[in-house]
């Protein structure tokens, strides 16, 4: 299949059938590519777009610059509009500053209701000051001063929040690779002693366990249960525990797959694993070494760490340092080389569904390629509507339609539908 290429339905329906071997997946009921108007983009075989993304080619990273540190005024929230006029483009101090001022606004809000026991409104305006304080230390590094004040502060508003409403997830602390870390379960509100399918995410460089869970309703309305932790390497591990990723993600990976087995609503032979941002590269390489995942799917796939982020997007850097507990960008430089699927993207044998978008500022979509071209005994396939488009979008580019693809797709793999 040449890179590029558009395949014929007859093609896509090859590619995307499954393998009669996996147990308790009914083939005939289980179409991974009768996904409707989602099909428009799975089967979208390729890379980057390098005309549009390289253009600077003496430069390192080909010129890829910070994208994240700013807010489209295309928005009807009123305070994300004042961040996107007040706010100085770009400016780590300025970024911190407006949404920390935003976040403050709703604490207020929401205190003043709380005083008053009007709970409902208390909860609203509690998750939109989690929401905007997340903002203001999302990208932060170790060493700002700011970084464990304000996550700190997020959390709180978080789970003041679910103080005064039920949650729709349970909290939970799963040991991991030795270490006791927290979690998030979330799960259909179907019958009681429902086995459901399940999944676990892999978080990015960037993500946090609670706006992740928070997201989970696509998933959770297609009749599955999901499971988010924060691993070494992210969010309150990372920030908290001082825990830090290592290459090898199948060690966290497999101690979650054990986990969702104990569970008794919880389907052991229709466990998933979705990769986010990062975990591109974390997702699949743990899938490669770990037989109970049933299907992996991702919105950015890495082949490897190195080339595909780290020599990629400059502006990163210092946060994979961080991540993987490196004590400069040149120690990050060399123990980021070992963040590869070389030696194991062959031994996935799920189905998979790659995605990457041909114009992604972060991850660079040739990784994806690379993935599916090594991945030989997966049923795999590539889905070109993915990657970070989202950080084009707040500043100033176009806005796409985001289709479910990777929900309806994850739901006929797990046969949720």
């Amino acid at each position: 299949m040449s890179k590029k290429s558009k395949i014929t339905r007859r093609g896509i329906m090859k590619l995307g059938a499954l393998s009669t071997t996996l147990p308790l997946l009914n083939v005939a009921n289980i179409n991974a590519q009768n996904l409707g108007p989602g099909n428009a983009y799975v089967g979208d075989i390729g890379g980057r777009d390098a005309g549009r993304l390289f253009t600077g080619d003496h430069i390192e990273g080909g010129g890829q610059m910070e994208i994240r540190l700013n807010q489209s005024v295309n928005t009807s929230d009123p305070h994300e509009l004042e961040v996107a006029r007040r706010i100085r483009p770009f400016d780590p101090v300025s970024w911190y500053q407006e949404w920390q001022r935003v976040g403050e606004i709703n604490e207020g809000i929401a205190s003043g209701y709380d005083d008053e026991s009007l709970r409902v409104s208390a909860h609203h305006f509690y998750l939109r000051a989690f929401k905007f304080y997340r903002a203001a230390i999302v990208y932060q590094e170790d060493t700002d001063e700011t970084m464990l004040p304000g996550y700190l502060k997020m959390k709180e508003m978080f789970d003041k929040a679910w103080e005064m409403q039920p949650p729709p997830f349970e909290r939970v602390t799963v040991n991991v690779d030795g270490n006791d870390l927290d979690g998030y379960f979330r799960k259909p509100n179907g019958p009681e002693g429902t086995r459901y399918p399940a999944f676990i995410t892999y978080l990015g460089a960037d993500s946090m366990a609670e706006s992740t869970i928070m997201a989970m309703s696509g998933y959770v309305s297609r009749g599955m249960a999901s499971l988010v932790v924060d691993l070494p390497g992210q969010g309150a591990a990372k920030r908290l525990k001082n825990l830090f990723m290592k290459p090898d993600t199948e060690r966290y990976v497999s101690d979650l797959v054990s986990y969702l087995e104990t569970r008794s609503d919880v389907d052991p032979n229709r466990i998933g694993l979705r990769g986010q941002s990062m975990g591109g590269y974390s997702a699949p390489r743990a899938a490669a070494s770990e037989s109970r995942i049933k299907a992996v799917w991702m919105g950015a796939g890495s082949y490897d760490l190195y080339r595909d982020l780290f020599d990629f997007y400059p502006p990163i850097r210092d946060r994979v340092r961080w991540i993987i507990g490196a004590n400069d960008l040149g120690d990050a430089r060399n123990k980021i080389k070992e963040y590869t699927q070389e030696d194991t993207a062959r031994n996935i044998e799920c189905p998979m569904l790659i995605g990457y978008g041909a114009t992604d500022r972060i991850m660079d979509p040739e990784g994806a390629y690379r993935l599916y071209n090594a991945a030989i005994n997966s049923e795999r396939q590539m889905w070109s509507d993915a990657g970070h488009p989202h950080h084009n979008e707040k500043s100033g580019g176009p806005k796409f339609l985001r289709l479910p693809t990777a929900e309806d797709w994850a739901a006929r793999v797990l046969g949720s539908l």
